[in-house]
Order: C-alpha cells, then structure tokens, then sequence
C-alpha cells in the first residue's frame, strides 16, 4: 500500500524530510548512521503514524559510489519511516536507485526533471513540451523496474512553468502510476501571492485524482508561508528539513512546521485560515523536536543560535528581570510544558535585581539587598570590560560565592 498517497488523498499532512539529501548550499553532510539515527528519532514525534506521516529522503544516488552505499544502509536499516532516494530521469539512474532502496521497508522513488523551458533547455537541451514527452517512457520504465515501489515526480521550477501544461502532464503521468506529483520553486522566489494564483490556475485544471506535493525553497523566507497556501487549497505536503538544512536557504525548517501544525489547533482556523485539528492520526511529539534539532545541530556543524525560532538556545531564557513578575506576558507559550525546555537564566550586563535573586536563589544563595547591589556593580563591570554580554556560570558562581564569604 503507498500510506503517503492514501495519507494525502484523507487531506493529512506528509512531512517530506531533506536533512540527509545532499547538503549542496549548506555544506553539510551526514554519515549512514547519522541518517539511520535521525530518521528513527524523527520517526518517534509521529509514533505508530510514522509510515503515513514521514518520507525521509535518504540521499541522491548520483552524488558518489558511497553516498549509494550510505542509502541502502538507511533502507536496510530504518523500518519506521518511509525512505525515499531521488534520481535524475536517466534510466540507469533510475536502476541504481532502485536497487538502493529496494530492500526498504517502507521504500519509495523520486525521479527529478525540469518543468519551464529554461531549465529543460539547461538540463536536457529540449523544451518542457519535449521534456514531457520524453518523461513518458521514463516513468513507464520506472515503473516496470520498481516493482510496486511507489514513484514519484519532482518537477524542478514547476512554478515558473505552464500550471495548464503541468495540469495535463500531470494528469497522464498519473494515468501511467505515479503517485504524485511535485511542484518545485527551485528558485525559492515565488511569493505567497503568486503561488495562490499558480494553485488557482493549477487545481482549476486538475482532477482529484492528481496528488500535488511541493517543494518548496526558503531563499526570501516564503517556504513556510506558501506552504500554508498550499493547505488552504488542500494540498498537505511539504519537503522540509531540519533547522532549515537544505539548497541555498534551505527549505521549511522541519520543527517550526511541526510546531505551527501542531500548537493550539482549536484556535487555528483564526490563526492560519485552516484547520489543524485533523492533519495527524495522533499528535505528534513536540517535546522531541528540541532533541532531535540539537542533535542535527551537532551532526551537520551547524550550531543552533539563540534565535532560531523554537529549538533556539534562546527559549525559555531570560536575563532581564521583568519577565518575572508574569513570565508569560513575554512568552508566546509555555516552552517547558510544550517543548520541554526548561527555563534559563543569563546574568548579562541587562540584569537587575530580580534577576540576580532568582539566579542566586537557583544556586543555593540567599543574599541581602546590599549584597545584590554589589553583585550588579561587578556584573556588569565584567561584561562591558571583557566586551561579552553573557557572564558564565563559573564565573557567576565565583562571584556569588566571593560575595558569599564577605563579612
């Protein structure tokens, strides 16, 4: 059974996950056991939903002999979770594809090709008219050596293309047993508005037999955005990556997705303009999306920053004084009961006497007002001689025990 086909036809939502792919404008690359060990942990947020949920892309296998060897160890290896492998339309391509996913679980293949006529001019030297034709037998060959292995279409600059054309080809590539079909903004350039009436056009020509899954690239930081046109318009699909991970920009950052799909669904049709109620079989975990992006974080080289929104070293952190008189007038939900994320306090040179309470009061120290007022005074002589906002822990519980000892 394709669970990512029969998943978005009941209008849940599909994470297609491109952590592992390539790595090409990130500059990353994870080892095919890092790959075995973020699709599982990735898998978990899903639970049992997992196989109708999460694609994870395990790698383009035209990249190196190894990168080949790197797939086949994640489908031989990870029975949670669907495992995809792109390829080119190149039908020995196509074969060695195949054979490095064959033995997944839960295996599928997406067969990349241009949609506008300056990349199929780029890629294959013909036009998108030609580009179409010529993918026929491609797909039919795919077919017949996949052996029930679902196939799916990655068109590359789909938005810059014919949304009619791509309507027809769609349809017919359907017709022959793709499953579905993807609309590429290879660019990342295409703006919530445009993409509203590329779907508009699109959808107006298509049957309901065409399942539609966009790929989606953040370079003016629209991934997310459009993704949500695409949800109003009842396409529920997205390719994402971890902290945002991919081409150039990257793509949807997977945890914030997950997170805004997730989070206070009663109130999202005033929120979102949809319903997030009924995109899952069971909620996901959002408690193991800090874990899982600390982890990517440490595989990929990436450190995370303080304002990464969600899984950020800034949330849930505090180092000025006034949110403790209501902590959750500056918050805009409570981090430790959704996400886990216990509460942090920084001494920094924007401390004030609260702050320096509950610090003290966290450590074990119980000063008196003029001892506090000494404190201040040294804090934040530090940070503006050594010229760094944060104070460290040891040197704060240097200070506080230096303060402790006087008489």
């Amino acid at each position: 059974m394709d669970r990512t086909k029969k998943t978005l036809q009941e209008k849940k939502f599909v994470f297609w996950e491109e952590i592992a792919r390539d790595g090409a404008q990130a500059k990353t690359i994870l080892s095919k056991e890092q790959r075995v060990e973020i699709a599982k942990m990735h898998s978990k947020i899903f639970g049992k939903n997992a196989p109708d949920h999460l694609v994870f892309a395990a790698g383009f296998v035209s990249i190196a002999p190894q990168e080949a060897e790197a797939i086949k160890f994640v489908a031989n290896n990870v029975d949670e979770c669907q495992i995809a492998v792109n390829c080119r339309s190149k039908k020995q391509e196509i074969s060695d594809a195949i054979n490095s996913i064959k033995d997944a679980k839960y295996p599928r293949l997406a067969i990349v090709t241009p949609a506008n006529d300056r990349l199929s001019n780029l890629m294959l030297h013909k036009t998108t008219s030609q580009v179409f034709d010529y993918m026929i037998d491609i797909i039919k060959y795919a077919i017949d050596k996949a052996n029930g292995i679902p196939i799916d279409l990655q068109l590359a600059a789909a938005y810059e293309g014919n949304p009619v054309q791509i309507s027809e080809f769609a349809q017919y590539a359907t017709e022959l047993g793709v499953s579905t079909i993807g609309l590429g903004d290879t660019c990342g350039k295409i703006y919530p508005l445009e993409i509203k009436k590329f779907y508009e056009k699109l959808l107006a020509n298509s049957n309901n037999k065409i399942i539609y899954a966009p790929h989606l690239h953040n370079d003016l930081g629209f991934a997310i955005d459009n993704t949500f046109e695409g949800i109003k318009k009842g396409i529920t699909f997205a390719c994402t990556s971890w902290l945002g991970l991919a081409e150039r920009i990257g793509l949807a950052r997977t945890e914030l997705l997950t997170f805004l799909l997730t989070y206070d669904n009663e109130n999202s049709i005033n929120k979102l303009g949809f319903d997030t109620s009924s995109l899952f079989y069971s909620p996901p975990n959002l408690k193991l999306l800090p874990i899982i992006a600390k982890k990517v974080a440490e595989y990929t080289n990436v450190p995370l920053k303080t304002t990464d929104p969600i899984v950020g070293t800034g949330v849930n952190s505090i180092s000025t004084g006034t949110p403790f008189v209501d902590i959750f007038s500056f918050q805009p939900f409570n981090a430790e009961k959704i996400l886990g994320i216990k509460q942090k306090i920084f001494v920094t040179h924007l401390a004030n006497r609260r702050l320096i309470t509950e610090k003290a009061k966290n450590l074990g120290y119980d000063f008196n007002e003029n001892q506090i007022i000494e404190i201040l005074k040294i804090v934040k002589e530090k940070a503006y001689k050594d010229n760094k906002a944060i104070i460290s822990e040891t040197d704060v519980k240097e200070i506080f025990e230096k303060i402790a000892k006087q008489i």
